[in-house]
């Protein structure tokens, strides 16, 4: 596994070994980050489902100026640290090793807020309710959340944003979401 755009393109980052993580194909990642290119320069970045770390890794690789990881399996955690560390990223990727919805309420309650929100849950459970309530809680008024899901589902109902666009990838769907209050200016201002 590579990185695939920015300063750090080309550089091999190591995945879990296992079935438990799914890492985003390299040519998903590139398509995601060349339609972000306007929007990675100095963002804050929210990983929930970190994995290999490689979506935040891009960012701050295509310029992103912080990026908070969540993994839950410590294994997992200790590889992402270690892919920061070889690619010299360590002081700008910080990995918190707990669930999505512990984050999210953490995150939450500190009043921390995202440019940019990666989630790339395991397939076979989706978003859970209460990272679907609360993830507009953790972002900026202007972000925007990226779910990467099936290409056999549509992307889950986020209260506080909507849907901006889908994009399919063979098997893999990847749905972009904006606040709901920016959707529905940029809507006005192109009328």
């Amino acid at each position: 596994m590579r990185i695939v755009g920015g300063t750090a393109s080309g550089r091999k980052i190591q995945a879990p070994s296992g079935l438990n993580t799914r890492p985003t194909a390299e040519r998903v990642r590139e398509a995601v980050f060349n339609s972000l290119a306007r929007w990675i320069l100095d963002a804050s970045v929210l990983d929930l489902f970190g994995g290999s770390g490689a979506l935040s890794l891009e960012a701050i690789s295509w310029g992103a100026k912080l990026a908070m990881v969540c993994e839950v399996e410590p294994a997992a955690a200790k590889l992402i640290r270690a892919n920061a560390a070889e690619l010299g990223m360590q002081a700008k990727v910080h990995v918190m090793n707990e669930t999505a919805e512990t984050a999210v309420r953490r995150l939450g309650s500190t009043g921390e807020r995202f440019d940019l929100a990666f989630c790339d849950p395991p397939w076979d459970r989706g978003l859970s309710q209460e990272v679907r309530e609360n993830v507009h809680k953790v972002l900026k008024r202007d972000a925007i959340l990226v779910v990467e899901h099936p290409s056999t589902t549509v992307g889950p109902r986020v209260d506080g944003l909507i849907v901006q666009r889908t994009r399919r990838y063979g098997r893999t769907c990847v749905t972009f979401y904006r606040p709901i209050a920016v959707s529905a200016q940029e809507e006005a201002g192109s009328t």
